[in-house]
């Protein structure tokens, strides 16, 4: 009889929420979303209250009665931690929200192999209102000022912002923060060197174009979640969206751009970058923990507006964890990399996960060079191997911090850490010194806690047995524990196992 962890399993495939707005029923209905009647200030109170309820794993606020804007509302950290910690994830999946992270993951690891093509429609809710001109006025919406030690509002937090490369015509889409600067004009990370955006960006700048942007505000869940997934150049995640919905995604084209957008937004901000436009950007609470980057930043200059009646604005609260990115974030960069390490033929890798700010954690069955060609492989996609990475062995869950923490500190020799140096930084990390940022590279570590693959049978036998409940006792015994656990009068507390 083998000794197996008693995890829940997932229920059977509920529907997916097709919009903002069928989500939000859906985090109700599953007591993960409160409606907040009472006003609440835009500046400061939206953003304060809304991370205090990330720091407690409660319900999603949304914001029914904004200081100053009658009738609109703003929901906040919709995608926000709970209990478990990715639960919302889940039910954006159609999916229990019990549903173990290991579980989820792999589920979600073998939809995002089958891309859904979009769906063009020519009508869409997104465009029950259009402005232009003077009349495409960002301020006449609760744009929240989320932190005190933010730089401004900040209209693009829980957004998607979509580009297209004027080479090959592919479209990205992803989540950039995007500042307020007036009426008409924002700011937006971009940056060259990591993010495919700010690399399309310097492709219109060297031409000497501006490039045409779509800013979209509370799309599906399933469009934000791909649009946190680090997938390599070519691959459109409005198609890894649809794979997570389990169908194409409805896309409308934009009024003033070259651009299509999803068909169910709560709103769209269509824009365009002119070559060498920068405006006062940040700083801004990153999802490092820390508040991160002020300087010149591209500025986008609108030129329409449309959205839904009465629009539901959104809002994204990042701080030290956890915040309304991580669940999805961590998830679909380990989907991502445990598939591209699948790809590149590493079967050694038995489990990926990934903490924040950027930890990979890999369990393996240690071998020649099993380790340098993962992190091989890791450094090669986007953004899969940004701060550090820790090997552990297979009998590790990687989805437990006091089981990593563990290994580490029982089982890593100092002898195995290693620094890989001359890799692209990321400056929103707060230990990035003056010399790395104007050079644009850092270093990334590595821990080994694993216990070296030539050790013998008989050497691990005589030093690296585990001491616990699992692995102490032999089956007939752990099975007489199991079946007078009530009976020792521990009826209130559940021992965790199953033997079959």
């Amino acid at each position: 009889m083998a000794l197996t962890s008693a995890l829940p399993k997932a229920e059977t495939k509920l529907a997916c929420p097709a919009d903002t707005r069928e989500y939000i029923e859906l985090l109700e209905r599953a007591g993960e979303l409160r409606r907040v009647r009472a006003e609440v200030d835009w500046k400061f109170e939206a953003g304060a209250m809304s991370r205090l309820i990330c720091e407690r794993r409660g319900p999603a606020p949304l914001f029914e009665n904004v200081k100053g804007y009658p009738g609109q509302q703003l929901a906040a950290v919709m995608m926000g931690p709970t209990n478990p910690l990715h639960g919302r994830v889940a039910l954006a999946l159609g999916l229990d929200k019990t549903t173990p992270s290991l579980e989820l993951l792999e589920i979600i690891r073998q939809r995002i192999k089958q891309p859904r093509k979009t769906v063009r429609v020519h009508a869409a809710p997104c465009k029950e209102v259009i402005l232009h001109g003077k009349d495409a006025d960002m301020l006449r919406f609760p744009i929240p000022w989320i932190k005190e030690i933010d730089g401004g509002r900040y209209i693009g937090t829980w957004c998607l912002v979509l580009t297209k490369d004027p080479d090959t015509g592919w479209v990205n889409m992803a989540t950039y923060r995007c500042m307020v600067k007036d009426e008409q004009h924002f700011t937006i990370l971009l940056a060259p060197a990591r993010q495919h955006g700010g690399a399309i960006l310097k492709k219109y700048e060297e031409r000497g174009e501006p490039m045409p942007i779509a800013l979209v505000i509370g799309a599906d869940p399933h469009c934000h979640i791909a649009a946190m997934t680090p997938i390599d150049h070519g691959v459109y995640e409005a198609e890894i969206a649809g794979s997570l919905r389990g169908e194409g995604i409805p896309m409308v084209a934009c009024e003033t751009i070259d651009l299509e957008v999803p068909a169910s937004a709560e709103m769209v901000v269509e824009a365009e970058i002119l070559p060498g436009a920068r405006g006062d950007e940040g700083p801004f609470g990153e999802y490092t923990g820390h508040a991160a980057h002020r300087g010149k930043l591209p500025l986008a200059r609108v030129a329409c507006i449309t959205h839904r009646k009465h629009p539901i604005h959104t809002l994204a609260n990042m701080g030290k964890p956890y915040d309304d990115a991580t669940p999805c974030y961590y998830l679909m960069t380990a989907a991502a990399a445990k598939n591209r390490l699948e790809a590149h033929g590493i079967d050694a890798a038995k489990s990926v996960f990934y903490y924040v700010p950027g930890t990979a954690v890999v369990s393996i069955k240690p071998g020649p060079g099993v380790k340098r060609q993962i992190i091989s492989v890791l450094q090669s996609g986007p953004r899969m191997l940004a701060a550090g990475i820790v090997f552990v062995d297979e009998d590790v869950d990687v989805s437990n911090v006091e089981d990593i923490w563990w290994a580490i500190c029982s089982r890593m020799n100092g002898e195995n850490y290693e620094v890989i140096r001359n890799v692209a930084a990321n400056a929103l990390f707060p230990w990035i010194t003056p010399a790395q940022r104007q050079s644009h590279e850092a270093s990334v570590w590595v821990m080994d806690a694993t216990f070296p693959h030539d050790w013998s049978p008989e050497y691990r036998a005589a030093h690296t047995k585990i001491s616990n409940f699992k692995h102490g006792w032999s089956d007939s015994t752990k099975q007489k524990i199991l079946a007078r656990w009530n009976e020792y009068g521990y009826e209130d507390i559940q021992p965790g196992f199953l033997i079959r």
